[in-house]
């Protein structure tokens, strides 16, 4: 189409221009770097760029005791009686002269071997630096907050367009003319939610005249609960939030619930003062509600380690010096990462100021590797509104039905001890029985040769479910002794009554965990699963199976296992409550020993780790296999023979009690109808409970963990004990705050602060003008970059924090003015004056987000399920990326290491609610810029390569959008080919089509439906694309060489970015 062309010829022209004449804006500035000799925005530059690296504030790294970092250190004598800068006297300077000298002199500065270097246009600029008197400035951004003065401007002038025309008349030139309705409203849709208006929104906003139909268009999207959503998104790259832990495991964790906090936080307007306190601080607030502990999340969403060799002491650390990085980045702008390992070359920062605020983050109650099996401690839960309503009404059911049970047994407690119950015919034959154990906290073997087990550790005795039962709580356990020492090829069997609590662990077994686990055991996984290894070298030579079934919390449940001696998981068989039940397999390779000479142990794997968290019972392990005959009878164990074992004059009131409770169960239809109801509301309850996600969180040790400077910062090198406390060069005179992370937030948000308020509002202004005030905006230190418009930059810090520090009233002001408000398109003049629009002389032209992209394709398609947070989620996927970084995928050691894609609705949820690997990002998002999320990113790269059109073309879901609203093209746009040709525009880029757009697109159309008529197989196969069923009722072939068309109206420049 003609535009696009035009724009090419333009863009060629300015191109050839720029090449032959320095601009106007050129001019302007190199003459001004002539005459302007500030120490801050020029100088410093240069001495940081060339000199800082040996003669900065690094001590360390300092040669010869220069330094230029003050004018103390740059204008002092040398043992030669020299000085490097003798104010008013550049002839004089000894750093000037050696500046001057060509490379071949050996004592040029800085040094050829350096590869910097000081160019002729700096030289001239440091000699005139020194000729006005060589004067030393603090850095601009350290500097305390100041409210300038908006310049002189109409009434009614907005400050931001006062501040900008100021810049822009210097050069001659003013805004350009507001962009068309249409335009804007697209802009601000896509700026605001990141997803595109609709028709009828576009065509409202177009036919209101009123005075303020822009205002209520903007706060018609600033109220909708999308805003948050778009907003979140660039917190979540800068908070490294992730659904995966990282590292080389990189199993899941679950933080979904602070990301839908931070979504919450942004649609609630909460004051910016609060949103940083809560984040850093939101535990130590005084009685610190549930959403303000949730909050604290953002300093837990950084990588952590599960690997086995792994030092501890290590990680931890270094996730301390994560949230260092993480924070001083965020809220103030600066590298303090830089001075981990020695003092900061460029900064006011010394390695002790980097301990003394690594101390803040250094009391963590947590271990260095953790997360094997979800989130790493500590964490809390964090129900939805719902699952607390639920649990009440379960409670108070619950409640009611145990006050109306209570009285029955009690009534039949006196018939219930001359209770009879039936002989069960028929045991194990003893000649098979190896061993069987009745457990209390003096157990008995009942069967076999073998010894009494010795109880050690927390042991409490229960009323089991067959001949009495063991609760293992903290590290308790049974130790057997040298008992079943089976070999790969012997045949055996075992079984017992559990009944499992919350987590995981080994209920018996004999195994050696320092000797690649070499053994055998019974295990309840985390998720109820029963898992049964025989192992000689783990993972290269063992059987591992998991039952499909799972046993549920709570419940007493009888587990049994047979092995046939092959060496094969087919030789495997696993029953629950005597029936035989399906298993996965996940190891299949047994040919070495599986003999060891550790004891065997009841309620832990091994001596030293897997305790059972729950009750176990009647435990017996025979040689040669179940028969199930064999496997039914050690099941139907009746729960009160026991207790009705025990001579009713020798029974506890207890014990009574509980065969009238029993005995009622059986003999009382009332009260057994009661139970069963109750039994199905505390599985119902249990299973939400289950439910209820957790998020991690921060929480202060109870004892304070000692802080230190680490050489070079390595973990097993402290020197000096350091305390928590503030930067020397950023204390505010005059004022304490308390030395932890609540005095730090404090600190922080004090208006003293010359920081905070600066870094978030560029950040804001990055937002909707693509480009920080300050470029850097990770980095508003000595090495970044100088505010185009520092004193704009520094009303509207001082604006935010007057305004009680309101985002949204920051972002409605940004979006109010005629700056923002300015058409993209550049005349040759304003190109030629502010080529790069660092003057602001016009509106950006920005590229979409990777998510926003994507969640615009489901938009116009009508694919796009709008629901807010939740878990993520797993569309389209490339099969057997997880794979191939995985550890053993298919294998449930650990998490996210097999992709499972979703299906239904949660394949076209927003782009940010996609399951976030660290190690294989999505990859159509990672192809379009998206970061990893292994650090802290406030900038977005922006690249352009094939691959990106490849993915807006070929990627399923892209395919699938074309497709469907291809559908809607022919269903809803009219009759004609022009018609639909225009409702496609107008539904995509929020405006009419023109007669050459109609024309190329009219052509296309025309071929794409020759071919498919030609070919109806290639149009099938495109109605199979994506998982929503393609309409019955319109032709393959039509919708076929429709989605064509709107493929390629979605990949347009348009299209892919906001005007």
């Amino acid at each position: 189409m003609t535009r696009l062309v035009s724009q090419f010829g333009f863009a060629a022209s300015l191109a050839l221009l720029a090449a032959v004449v320095l601009l106007p804006a050129e001019q302007a500035r190199a003459k001004d770097k002539t005459t302007v000799t500030s120490f801050d925005r020029e100088v410093r530059a240069i001495l940081s760029d060339a000199c800082f690296k040996c003669h900065g504030p690094d001590e360390k790294t300092r040669i010869s005791g220069i330094r230029f970092d003050t004018f103390a250190g740059a204008t002092a004598k040398l043992p030669d009686g020299k000085q490097p800068f003798v104010p008013g006297k550049p002839d004089m300077s000894e750093a000037i002269r050696r500046m001057s000298l060509p490379d071949s002199d050996p004592e040029k500065m800085p040094p050829v071997s350096s590869n910097k270097k000081v160019s002729a246009e700096q030289l001239e600029l440091m000699k005139a630096w020194v000729s006005a008197g060589a004067k030393y400035e603090s850095h601009w951004s350290f500097l305390p907050l100041s409210r300038p003065t908006v310049p002189a401007s109409p009434a009614g002038t907005n400050p931001i367009d006062a501040f900008v025309s100021e810049k822009l008349n210097e050069v001659g030139i003013g805004l350009s003319h507001e962009a068309d309705k249409r335009t804007l409203i697209r802009r601000v849709a896509l700026d605001t939610t990141g997803l595109p208006p609709t028709n009828s929104e576009v065509e409202r906003f177009v036919a209101d005249t009123s005075p303020d139909a822009y205002q209520k268009m903007v706060d018609r999207y600033l109220s909708s609960p999308h805003y948050g959503e778009k907003m979140a998104l660039g917190w979540l790259d800068l908070a490294r939030y992730a659904d995966t832990h990282g590292y080389h495991i990189d199993s899941a964790r679950s933080m979904y619930r602070w990301r839908d906090w931070v979504i919450k936080a942004f649609n609630d307007n909460l004051p910016y003062d609060q949103f940083l306190t809560w984040q850093l601080a939101g535990d130590l607030l005084p009685d610190a509600t549930h959403e303000q502990v949730v909050a604290t999340g953002f300093n837990r969403n950084h990588p952590i380690n599960y690997e086995g060799g792994a030092i501890p002491e290590e990680y931890r650390v270094a996730y301390a010096a994560d949230r260092v990085d993480t924070t001083t980045t965020a809220f103030l702008g600066l590298t303090m990462r830089c001075a981990q390992c020695h003092d900061h070359k460029y900064e006011p920062l010394t390695q002790k100021d980097y301990y003394k605020f690594f101390a803040f983050f250094n009391n963590i109650d947590e271990v260095g590797l953790d997360g094997q099996f979800g989130n790493a401690k500590p964490y809390i839960d964090d129900p939805y509104p719902w699952q607390t309503s639920k649990l009440k009404a379960l409670e108070g059911q619950i409640t009611d039905l145990k006050t109306k049970m209570a009285p029955i047994p009690e009534r039949n407690i006196y018939d219930a001890q001359e209770w009879k119950l039936p002989q069960v015919g028929g045991d194990v034959p003893a000649s098979r029985l190896l061993g069987r154990y009745e457990l209390s906290l003096n157990p008995k073997v009942v069967a076999g040769k073998v010894p009494v087990p010795k109880v050690s550790g927390k042991v409490t005795e229960t009323y089991g479910r067959s001949t009495g039962g063991l609760k293992f709580a903290d590290k308790g356990y049974l130790d057997a002794g040298d008992v079943f020492e089976f070999e790969n090829k012997d045949a055996f069997s075992y079984a017992a009554w559990i009944r499992r609590g919350m987590g995981y662990g080994s209920a018996f077994g004999r195994m050696d965990a320092s000797k690649g686990y070499r053994g055998w055991d019974c295990s309840i996984e985390g998720d109820g699963r029963v898992l049964v290894h025989l192992i000689s070298m783990w993972t290269e030579d063992a059987i591992k199976v998991a039952s499909v079934d799972a046993v549920r919390d709570g419940d007493w449940v009888h587990v049994a296992m047979s092995y046939d001696g092959s060496g094969k998981a087919a030789g495997i068989k696993v029953y629950i409550d005597g029936k035989e039940t399906k298993v996965t397999v996940e190891r299949d390779s047994l040919k070495g020993s599986i003999r060891t000479d550790k004891p065997f142990t009841i309620g832990r794997r091994s001596p030293d780790n897997d305790h059972f968290p729950g009750e176990i019972d009647d435990v017996v392990v025979a040689k040669g296999i179940w028969a199930p005959d064999e496997v039914k009878r050690l099941a139907a164990a009746h729960p009160a023979r026991p207790l009705l074992r025990i001579p009713v004059k020798n029974r506890t009131i207890l014990q009574k009690r509980e065969v009238a409770r029993l005995y009622c169960l059986e003999k009382v239809p009332e009260y057994a109808a009661m139970d069963k109801s109750l039994a199905v509301a505390r599985r119902e309850m249990e299973d939400l409970k289950q439910s209820i996600p957790n998020t991690m969180v921060m929480q202060e040790r109870k004892e304070l963990r000692k802080s230190y400077v680490l050489e070079r910062g390595a973990y097993d090198k402290p020197t000096v004990e350091v305390k928590p406390e503030l930067p020397a060069a950023f204390q505010i005179p005059g004022k304490q705050f308390a030395p932890n992370r609540l005095g730090l937030a404090n600190w922080m948000t004090d208006p003293a602060n010359p920081l905070v308020a600066r870094v978030q509002v560029n950040r804001l202004w990055q937002t909707f003008f693509g480009t920080g005030i300050v470029k850097t905006v990770e980095n508003m230190g000595v090495q970044g970059e100088w505010p185009t418009h520092r004193k704009l930059l520094d009303w509207l810090a001082s604006e935010f924090i007057s305004s009680g520090w309101d985002t949204k009233g920051m972002v409605r002001l940004i979006l109010s003015s005629k700056t923002y408000r300015q058409t993209s398109d550049a005349s040759p003049a304003v190109a030629r004056m502010d080529p790069e629009n660092e003057l602001l002389s016009r509106a950006p032209r920005l590229r979409l987000k990777a998510e926003f992209l994507r969640d615009q394709a489901l938009a116009v398609s009508g694919l796009l399920v709008n629901e807010i947070g939740g878990p993520s989620v797993k569309p389209y996927q490339p099969k057997g990326l997880w794979e191939e970084m995985s550890i053993n995928p298919g294998a449930n050691d650990f998490s996210a290491q097999t992709y499972v894609q979703d299906h239904g609705d949660k394949l076209y949820r927003r782009g940010m609610y996609t399951f976030w690997k660290r190690t294989v990002p999505p990859p159509s998002m990672q192809t379009l810029d998206a970061p990893e999320r292994e650090f802290c990113v406030v900038r977005r790269s922006a690249t352009n390569t094939p691959l990106q059109a490849l993915v807006l073309m070929n990627d399923p879901c892209y395919v699938e959008a074309s497709r469907k609203m291809a559908e809607r093209v022919i269903r809803d746009g009219g009759k004609s080919a022009a018609e639909r040709i225009d409702w496609i525009y107008r539904t995509v880029l929020c405006r009419p089509a023109d007669a050459a757009e109609t024309k190329v697109l009219s052509g296309l159309l025309a071929k794409r439906a020759q071919y498919y008529k030609e070919n109806p197989k290639e149009a099938a196969k495109l109605m199979q694309v994506g998982e929503s069923p393609a309409d019955p009722r319109l032709a393959a072939t039509e919708v076929a060489a429709w989605s064509i068309v709107c493929s390629t109206v979605l990949n347009t420049d348009e299209a892919i970015n906001r005007n």
